[in-house]
């Protein structure tokens, strides 16, 4: 299924406004998720249950600052771009996903798994910068699940909305969110397998 995937990047001007501080740079989540997990890895046990159940998602930098994690900074909704790649999607058997099969996952409002083929040719910069970013990231936070664990890798993934248009079968335009999508795999050559919470249709991207 071919359909035009977007991910959301912040335009603005150096000095223009002033990001939050729970808005990550490029590194800085992974060092701050690593960092936190360093200062209690004497007590694991109990921090690997608060990660499991969700009890867990504040902590102290180590410049003395709260942060949460996944978030990102409350921005004004005009400082937030979005920049576009096409792609194809596949389902989690690997078949080419169809109109109806998003249809399902979106009636159901079930979590599910998908395969992205991104067509970089068609790639916007800030869609490749921010990708990169994201992959980047991942990867980091995989390289710690022989010290931290699944669980831990699996909840710390870096989360992305990823905005979505496609053709319905009436050749009408339809816009949809992957919501907190995580990296399961990166393939290469911008070929990933990603989980998607859920997905939501809206008005327009």
């Amino acid at each position: 299924m071919k359909v035009t995937l977007y991910l959301p990047y912040y335009d603005y001007n150096d000095g223009e406004f002033d990001a939050d501080e729970s808005y990550y740079g490029e590194g800085e989540y992974t060092n701050a998720v690593y960092d936190d997990y360093m200062r209690n890895k004497d007590i694991v046990e109990n921090t690997m249950y608060q990660y499991k159940n969700g009890s867990r998602d504040v902590f102290t930098g180590s410049d003395g600052k709260m942060y949460k994690f996944g978030a990102n900074a409350q921005q004004k909704e005009d400082k937030v771009a979005y920049s576009s790649c096409e792609a194809s999607l596949y389902n989690e058997d690997g078949e080419d996903e169809s109109v109806d099969g998003l249809i399902q996952k979106f009636a159901t409002q079930s979590d599910f798994v998908e395969m992205l083929e991104l067509d970089m040719d068609t790639s916007e910069e800030d869609f490749e910068t921010e990708y990169s970013i994201w992959s980047k990231e991942h990867k980091k936070i995989d390289s710690y699940r022989g010290k931290a664990g699944d669980a831990w890798v699996a909840s710390k993934q870096p989360k992305r909305n990823v905005k979505m248009h496609f053709k319905n079968k009436a050749n009408e335009d339809i816009y949809a969110i992957l919501e907190n999508c995580k990296i399961m795999d990166d393939l290469g050559g911008g070929t990933l397998i990603v989980y998607v919470e859920k997905i939501s249709l809206i008005d327009k991207i």
